[in-house]
């Protein structure tokens, strides 16, 4: 009688869950989730709620983010925002002479590309927290081995 006998290496093993980021915190806290509902457009013309679980973190209360998706956004706004005054300065060089009017309007143009860059706030705040606490832990297991 022979055993068939499975290699346990060999099947996949389960896909690893990002954990999220208390911004507040400045940890991967226990959280617990909760349902948040928010409005979108169906093709009719009409709208239907969705229904989204949104991590809180169990010590402040706060909403908690993941930080692959903090850096994608900030990184698409940032391209985005660029892209845009690009096109703005490229529009000024073609189409327009450099006057002190299209000057002007290339910077206003590029003060609202700024702003734009910055739209993402609550991201921003995770992801440079994330760093903070990074760098803190890193200089933590550095005196430790001293």
């Amino acid at each position: 009688m022979e055993i068939d006998v499975e290699d346990i290496e060999s099947l996949d093993p389960p896909e690893e869950k990002e954990e999220p980021w208390c911004y507040t915190c400045h940890a991967f806290t226990d959280y617990q989730r909760k349902w948040d509902t928010f409005n979108r457009a169906d093709m009719d013309g009409g709208f239907y709620s969705e229904i989204a679980e949104v991590p809180h973190c169990i010590n402040c209360d706060h909403s908690m983010l993941l930080i692959s998706t903090s850096k994608k956004l900030i990184w698409f706004v940032n391209f985005l925002a660029l892209l845009t005054w690009g096109v703005g300065l490229l529009c000024v060089v073609i189409l327009f002479k450099f006057t002190f009017s299209s000057l002007t309007g290339l910077l206003l143009h590029g003060c609202i590309c700024y702003l734009l860059s910055r739209l993402p706030g609550k991201s921003r705040l995770t992801l440079r927290s994330w760093k903070k606490a990074k760098k803190e832990d890193a200089v933590r297991e550095l005196l430790q081995k001293i």
